[in-house]
Parts: structure tokens; C-alpha cells; sequence
């Protein structure tokens, strides 16, 4: 998708409404073409969008069935042909998940004066920090995510603006609370790192998926931007120049170790405590280590609304007495897991 716009008519549409000449006043919206680039920088830059399979959701809430025992196998034998002896019976175990839309929402008032002297550089300013924190925050949500709401016991921690500012509280960093991510979500028995990440410790973690390791090609393995570094400087990654030319390659890959594709984010913190939560407690003091995540990809689960404007939108709302205007994009999304054992935490990396 292009991320070009025509700011001219951008402009004259934007003056119109502020002139009260749009439909509905004091409540209409930005361009549709607006939101459009917006939702492409935001699926161009959160890698999990196109990772991950996502659902197209019609109602708030849908559940979606999950197995939760397989079929059993026996053998045949000619005795048993002749005799005309069934197989013993075995059905699949199923289960349910639920995917529920929640919305995030910004509120983001903007003075008229910055429209009247230059709403080409404003719009496209506003455009490109929208796009760019809502991916982030889709990120970091997708990982991050705890509905626990004593802030305390959340794995993020109590937010504070020095020591912990990627913690939750009520006024900060609170979209975390829409679900349980990766993080939280993780069953699969997790690697105690300790220390230095070393090669041998991404093999104990696919060893702990078991079943769910069989095909590398559903395997992604999400790491922090300081082991991402350390990653580049092994020869065991294959980086994408070397893949081939058949190869599919996804937005945000960095390569592949052990044919397991490796996709690296700043929203991972790199204050947590050796179990891979924050805990401020610990000796007196925050702790300095990060954490990395291994996932079957079809185990996590995004649902996308059908309805157009709440799949993302950019409310406008003037406000004459103020002499300002007020932006209002918010998006509804789902996400869940579907298989928690198919997702290993590993824990107590060092920082660099």
C-alpha cells in the first residue's frame, strides 16, 4: 500500500470542517485515505500481523474451537481383518477459546494556528506518529499484555515514570490490561538462560515445545534488540540475503538459526527480574535482564473486525472555543492463545 497522500485536498477537507462545511458538526472524520496509510505502516511494521493468523470478526465475541486430544491409531491385523473386528474407537477432544474485540484509543487535541500555518508538514507528522506508536503498541500489547490489574503482581510491574516506564497503571501504558500476551499466555516449560544467551539454550527451548517443534517453519523466535545484536554476530544465523530467491520473507525477519525464524522488537523490556517479570523488590533493586520467546505461530490468534470503522479510524471533533480540534483514532482488535504449551519464555538473558 502507498504511503503517499494528496495533502492538497487532505488540507481544503481539513479546513472545511473545521469551517463547518463536512457533514455532522463537530463530529466527522479525517479521510478515509488517511486511515488507510495509516493501517498499512501499521501491518508493514508490526511484524506479528503477518505472522500470526488472524480471524475476521463479525460479533465482539467468537469462539474459536481448539483440540484438546488427538485420535488414537491401531494395528490391523489379518485375524482381525477376517474376523471383521473394528478398531477401537477414538474421538478428537475439543475445546474453546474466545476471542473478544477491546479497543485502544488516543485522544490528541491539536491548536487551529498549527493547521492555518502548515497543516502539509502537521498532517503528515500526525500520520506517521499515529501509524508508528499504534504498531508498537499492537507489539508490545501482543507480548507484553496482563489483565491483572493490582499493578503489583502484573508481570510488567507498577508503572513509574524513572525506574519502570514500561510498567501499567491507571493513566499509563493501561492497553496492556486489554489482554494476556505471549508472555503471560506461555505454559511450555521455560529456559532459565542466567546469564550470556548461548545457542544451546534456543535448543533446550525447541526441545520443551515438543510436538509442536516438529516443522521449524512454524516456529518464530521473538527477541529483544540486544540479543538481536548479539544474534547478527553469529555465522549459525542465516540472514535473509542468503535465503534464495523462492524464499518467502517476512516483514521484520532478521534471519533464521536452525531454520527457526528469528524476528526482533524494542517491546521487550530489558529491566525484568531473572523469571522474566519485573519485580522491584528483589534485592531492594530493579533487575537488569530480558527475555526471549519461542512460538508455534498458529498457536496465537488475532481477531480483526469486518466493520471498517472500527477496524481503525480517526475521529474529528472541533472545538471552536477552544480554537483547536481534537483527533480521536482508536482501533478494535482480539487476540488469544490457542495452545499456551506451544509457547516457551526464555529467561534471565543478560543485557548488553
Amino acid at each position: 500500500m502507498s504511503q503517499e497522500i494528496d495533502f492538497t485536498e487532505l488540507t481544503q477537507r481539513v479546513k472545511d470542517a473545521l469551517a463547518g462545511a463536512a457533514s455532522g458538526t463537530g463530529a466527522t472524520m479525517l479521510p478515509t485515505e488517511t486511515a488507510d496509510e495509516i493501517i498499512g505502516i501499521v501491518y508493514e511494521r508490526n511484524f506479528m500481523r503477518s505472522l500470526f493468523p488472524a480471524m475476521p470478526m463479525s460479533r465482539r465475541k467468537v469462539n474459536v474451537p481448539k483440540l484438546s486430544g488427538s485420535i488414537d491409531f491401531h494395528q490391523q491385523t489379518l485375524a482381525a481383518t477376517e474376523s471383521g473386528t473394528a478398531a477401537a474407537e477414538s474421538r478428537h477432544g475439543t475445546s474453546e477459546v474466545t476471542l473478544e474485540l477491546k479497543t485502544m484509543i488516543a485522544n490528541i487535541p491539536i491548536g487551529n494556528y498549527l493547521v492555518a500555518y502548515g497543516v502539509e508538514g502537521l498532517m503528515a507528522v500526525l500520520r506517521d506518529d499515529i501509524a508508528s506508536r499504534l504498531a508498537f503498541n499492537e507489539q508490545s500489547l501482543l507480548i507484553n499484555g496482563d489483565t491483572e490489574t493490582t499493578y503489583a503482581d502484573n508481570i510488567n510491574g507498577a508503572y513509574n515514570a524513572s525506574t519502570n516506564p514500561t510498567g501499567v497503571s491507571a493513566s499509563a501504558n493501561d492497553y496492556l490490561l486489554l489482554f494476556d500476551g505471549l508472555r503471560k499466555s506461555a505454559t511450555a516449560t521455560a529456559v532459565s538462560v542466567g546469564g550470556t544467551f548461548a545457542l544451546s539454550h534456543l535448543r533446550t527451548a525447541i526441545a520443551n515445545l515438543g510436538v509442536y517443534a516438529d516443522n521449524r517453519d512454524d516456529l518464530a523466535f521473538i527477541v529483544p534488540r540486544n540479543l538481536e545484536v548479539q544474534l547478527m554476530g553469529l555465522t549459525e544465523l542465516q540472514t535473509v540475503d542468503k535465503y534464495g530467491p523462492q524464499a518467502a520473507v517476512l516483514s521484520g525477519e532478521i534471519g533464521r538459526i536452525y531454520g527457526v525464524r528469528v524476528f526482533g522488537t524494542g517491546a521487550i523490556a530489558t529491566n525484568l527480574d531473572v523469571d522474566g517479570t519485573y519485580d522491584a523488590t528483589t534485592s531492594g533493586a530493579v533487575q537488569n535482564t530480558t527475555l526471549a520467546i519461542l512460538t508455534h505461530i498458529r498457536s496465537p490468534m488475532i481477531g480483526n473486525p469486518t466493520v471498517a470503522e472500527r477496524r481503525f479510524s480517526i475521529g474529528f471533533h472541533d472545538e471552536p472555543t477552544k480554537d483547536r480540534f481534537v483527533l480521536i483514532p482508536k482501533q478494535d482488535i482480539a487476540f488469544n492463545v490457542r495452545y499456551p504449551e506451544a509457547i516457551c519464555l526464555l529467561t534471565g538473558i543478560a543485557t548488553i
